[in-house]
């Protein structure tokens, strides 16, 4: 039996960004006027947004994977080897998939669960099955939106669950 597990904690944040693009939320450029308060229908928005210490984009504060992996003894096909069955949990928090951090954009986090099951025979073969996403958790990798944009979001969904299988061989 195998274990493992770690663990972060990152705070990483932007020291000094003074020109970013503006989020959806406060986006459209400005006229030289002074801005309108958010949210102002048929306000004035800034054509920059100071964004300086703000969380970094693609940077989740808390992150965490475990697993194990049991290997017994085996005989398939008249080779000798360990068959073995394995468990791998990821998790991270929530985070902004833009660089101008909005409502809009932040990804909730989510937990991942991925499978294997294989037969390791020989010097350095190993022959596995595996599943990953196998709960079929839905989830984006991206949101974002682009410079000028005045409210369209896009997002990348996240791989479902998918399967397959490997043949390694280590020499």
């Amino acid at each position: 039996m195998s274990l493992y597990a770690t663990g972060a904690f990152t705070d990483a944040e932007y020291v000094r960004f003074i020109d970013a693009p503006c989020p959806p939320e406060l986006s459209g450029g400005g006229s030289g006027l002074l801005p309108s308060a958010p949210g102002t229908p048929g306000g004035i928005s800034p054509a920059a947004c100071d964004i300086s210490g703000q969380r970094l984009p693609g940077v989740s504060r808390w992150s965490a994977s475990y697993g194990a992996e049991y290997a017994v003894p085996a005989r398939i096909a008249g080779l000798d080897g360990n068959a073995y069955l394995g468990i791998d949990r990821s998790y991270r928090s929530r985070f902004s998939s833009n660089p101008s951090r909005s409502r809009y954009t932040d990804i909730a986090g989510y937990a991942l669960v991925n499978l294997r099951a294989g037969f390791r025979f020989g010097q350095g073969w190993d022959l596995f099955g595996w599943v990953r996403n196998a709960l079929d958790k839905d989830y984006f990798e991206v949101l974002a939106t682009q410079s000028g944009n005045t409210g369209l979001v896009v997002g990348q969904p996240a791989d479902p669950r998918t399967y397959g299988a490997t043949v390694r061989a280590s020499f």
